[in-house]
């Protein structure tokens, strides 16, 4: 796979990569839940079909960084992908969202309680699948898994009113840091770990594989969390709902701009925030794409010393590539949001 390397960028290298990881992904599914009925198969297939591949590819690209052989790299995508399609039935439940790609989610249609152990029957295969491969492949997707439900937790806790109450307390302490990592860089980052151990890599390579998919993944989220606040921003009174859920990075980026939160409990504090938002939006715009940027380079420095070869120069640039080419990132955003 993407053995001609001359001339090749992410964007291409990524194209050609979820095209045989579909493939497999069809192949693999059939097996991996083998002791399941031929319906609750194909609401996995439904579940999985048509996602980025963006984890999978990593762990290919990362893998090949090292020399490794992409035919190792092949289970290793399929667990990943696997984790990401159940971590979003789990999440679209818990959000109340009732359609994913297009489609009605799967907690609409299975109902609660079978959408969420199917999501456990896919959390476990994928930990079986990779404990049968090896110790250390086993352990990086039992320690993905874990961090990524204690990211939904801890951002569900502080939604909660017993959490609200708090909610001043745990923002004071860089809750939104700790979230979009244990949300969205720890799979990230074990996706490229895995890369690595495919390839045979050391533990220190495997580290600052680790790092750098966990900064690529953490600039991700920001990048989606600063899509939000803009459709916000834009229309406030069509989107009310888009700001609670944004408490966190407002927190955080007030400490980064200088500016200060209106204090809870008040009676009209919603409406309050909302005023406040609005007149200090341009602010928050820019140092939301500047924290972007800060993680992106950040991401890049973990392989500095990786070998020089082609794919390492394609990984140097995936992290802006999968930021911008999902999530629309560029200059115009806060032009376009002045306009």
């Amino acid at each position: 796979m993407a053995e001609k390397t001359e001339g090749l960028d992410f964007v291409s290298y990524w194209k050609e990569t979820r095209t045989r990881l579909d493939q497999e992904l069809n192949r693999q599914i059939p097996v991996l839940f083998s002791a399941l009925g031929s319906q609750q198969i194909e609401t996995i297939q439904q579940i999985i079909k048509d996602g980025k591949r963006i984890r999978g590819c990593l762990v290919f690209l990362m893998n090949q960084t090292q020399e490794g052989k992409p035919e190792d790299s092949l289970p290793r995508a399929v667990a990943i992908e696997c984790i990401q399609a159940a971590s979003l039935i789990h999440d679209d439940y818990l959000d109340e969202d009732v359609i994913r790609r297009k489609r009605p989610a799967t907690w609409t249609i299975e109902g609660p309680r079978r959408a969420v152990l199917l999501g456990d029957i896919m959390f476990a295969t994928a930990i079986q699948s990779m404990a049968e491969l090896s110790k250390e492949d086993g352990a990086t997707v039992a320690h993905a898994i874990a961090t990524v439900a204690n990211g939904a937790y801890q951002e569900l806790f502080w939604q909660t009113k017993t959490g609200k109450s708090r909610a001043h307390k745990l923002l004071e302490k860089d809750l939104y840091e700790h979230i979009i990592y244990l949300k969205t860089g720890a799979l990230f980052g074990a996706a490229c770990q895995l890369g690595a151990i495919a390839a045979g890599a050391h533990q220190e390579v495997s580290a600052l594989a680790y790092a750098f998919g966990a900064r690529t993944g953490e600039a991700y989220q920001i990048a989606d969390d600063l899509e939000d606040f803009i459709a916000w921003w834009r229309q406030p009174q069509e989107n009310p709902e888009k700001l609670s859920p944004l408490l966190p990075a407002l927190s955080y980026f007030c400490r980064q701009t200088g500016l200060t939160l209106p204090q809870q409990p008040a009676s009209y504090w919603q409406k309050t925030l909302q005023h406040w938002c609005q007149r200090t939006g341009y602010k928050f715009i820019h140092c939301m794409e500047q924290e972007i940027n800060l993680r992106l380079k950040q991401a890049e420095s973990y392989i500095e010393f990786f070998p020089d070869n082609p794919y390492t120069q394609i990984l140097s640039k995936a992290p802006a590539k999968i930021t911008a080419m999902m999530h629309r990132l560029a200059t115009t955003s806060s032009t376009q949001a002045q306009a």
